[in-house]
């Protein structure tokens, strides 16, 4: 299970999990489909965190699943799914060893499993979706086709979602330098200024100007330890380090660091880098 705690497959499941509760009722439908179409009592969308499973898609299902929401990540088999290329099944967890001591198996009478991976737009596998059956349950290609068909269904539901709010985050913020420009304009020394810079980014931190650095390329420091290294400050969980030029003018380095550890989409970065060309004709 190394794929579990992958760290670029655990940004990619950030930045999709945001979503999954807005998509429940169509998650729903797809399990529904799913539980008709291959003859099963249970299918589940499933995203895999780094420490436990959190399931989705489960409301119209039999006790004790619908009132479920989470298992352990030794409970079940869906984190071997994760590593499969098209899927991971077996017909009867008796006939399987090495799988039979699961807490699935032993627990809650699953005797056979089919599970397809839920896959990020860039290809990292955040979860599956996966059918169960308390008896022995042949898997035909078919089936398999099916439950291969509506996990990429689950997936699109959940990007299509992210891609709207990206959307319409990025169109909200474009609208906000007009307003951050004048803002600046009016406020009154640099201390003024830097406030209403970090007001203008929707993570709490702090702001800063480093006179001493070079115009240098706009940096983004996503964890603890990058920023420890590249700032010295040991408690920020992430930062921005946005070169401040107006005109032929280097003014410095803002420094905008954050509490928690994150990544910087694309629409942040973009963002980031555009306020502090507003921030540095202002400063100059």
């Amino acid at each position: 299970m190394a794929a579990v705690r992958r760290p670029s497959r655990l940004k990619a499941l950030a930045a999709l999990q945001a979503n999954a509760e807005s998509s429940a009722q169509a998650l729903d439908r797809i399990t529904r489909v799913a539980c008709r179409a291959l003859d099963v009592p249970v299918v589940l969308v499933n995203l895999i965190g780094s420490e436990s499973q959190h399931f989705l898609g489960c409301g119209s299902l039999p006790e004790p699943w619908s009132s479920m929401s989470e298992m352990p990540l030794d409970a079940g088999w869906c984190p071997f799914a994760l590593e499969a290329d098209d899927a991971f099944a077996f017909a009867d967890v008796r006939e399987q060893p090495e799988l039979a001591d699961n807490p699935a198996a032993q627990r809650l009478g699953v005797r056979a499993y089919a599970g397809v991976p839920l896959r990020a737009p860039g290809g990292e596998p955040v979860g599956t979706l996966c059918a169960v059956d308390y008896e022995p349950h042949e898997w035909s290609s078919g089936d398999l086709e099916v439950l291969a068909d509506l996990a990429a269904s689950a997936s699109t539901e959940l990007q299509l979602l992210s891609a709207t709010r990206i959307v319409a985050r990025h169109t909200t913020r474009m609208q906000a330098l007009g307003e951050i420009s004048s803002r600046l304009a009016a406020a009154d020394g640099e201390e003024q200024k830097l406030q209403v810079i970090l007001d203008a980014v929707d993570r709490a931190g702090s702001a800063e100007i480093r006179r001493d650095g070079g115009a240098g390329e706009p940096t983004f420091l996503e964890d603890r330890e990058a920023v420890r290294a590249a700032t010295g400050l040991p408690n920020a969980g992430s930062a921005a380090l946005l070169p401040l030029v107006a005109g032929d003018r280097r003014l410095g380095v803002l420094h905008l660091c954050f509490e928690d550890e994150g990544a910087f989409t694309e629409g942040d970065r973009e963002y980031l880098q555009a306020l502090a060309g507003v921030a540095a004709l202002a400063l100059a």
